[in-house]
């Protein structure tokens, strides 16, 4: 059963309503009159399931940014609980 939007002649109330497929009349909730008429109503926006390309190498570039952070921010912890050992890599 869908829910559809109706709009009452005699009072004026816009109410929705869950009723059978196809109904074009019920009666009103506010006022009780009969043949409050179905209206068309705006659809729900969709879900943005897909990022364009833009937006792609945006968020690739935020993850990239966040990540050379908290690889920064972790080797300055190393760095801090062993402050008297010599850096790691190929110097002399």
């Amino acid at each position: 059963m869908p829910i559809y939007e109706f709009v009452c002649d005699a009072c004026g109330e816009r109410f929705e309503e869950l009723v059978h497929v196809g109904t074009e009349a019920t009666a009103c909730r506010a006022c009780g009159a009969e043949g409050a008429r179905r209206v068309m109503s705006a659809q729900a926006a969709l879900p943005r399931l897909t990022k364009t390309p833009g937006e792609a190498r945006r968020q690739e570039r935020k993850n990239a940014s966040l990540q050379a952070r908290s690889k920064q921010r972790f080797g300055e912890s190393v760095r801090r609980m062993r402050p008297n050992r010599p850096p790691r890599g190929g110097g002399s």
